[in-house]
């Protein structure tokens, strides 16, 4: 049985989900990233059934035509909503909630916001 905690299996597997799509950074970005790349957080809520986490991944892009973080969100929403699969100790399913613009101070920076729910179950 492994001693892996729920939280970091599921940061690793989001990572090797998103990174084939984007580059993807947890909590904050190297300062020499190369655009586009994404910065995702897991909040963790309480329920007693299931582990439920809340995922935001930002996109990030500097270029001012937003073609291509649209379809970076669209490819991540594809592939992330309705996602479940079973591993020997945990499980998890993926729906999709939203996607919104945040706007950046600086004005040149153009950042997309996606969030998912995540129900892991661990057994």
């Amino acid at each position: 049985m492994s001693n892996e905690k729920p939280r970091i299996f599921i940061r690793k597997e989001l990572k090797k989900i998103i990174e084939p799509i984007v580059k993807a950074y947890f909590l904050n970005a190297h300062p020499d990233a190369e655009f586009p790349y994404s910065v995702s957080d897991i909040k963790e809520g309480n329920d007693e059934v299931h582990i439920p986490y809340y995922l935001e991944i930002e996109i990030q892009d500097e270029t001012n035509d937003t073609t291509e973080i649209e379809t970076i969100c669209d490819d991540l929403k594809e592939l992330l909503d309705r996602k479940s699969e079973m591993h020997d100790n945990f499980a998890y399913v993926i729906y999709f909630d939203s996607c919104n613009t945040k706007i950046d101070e600086e004005k040149f920076i153009k950042v997309r916001v996606l969030t998912f729910e995540i129900k892991m179950y661990e057994y």
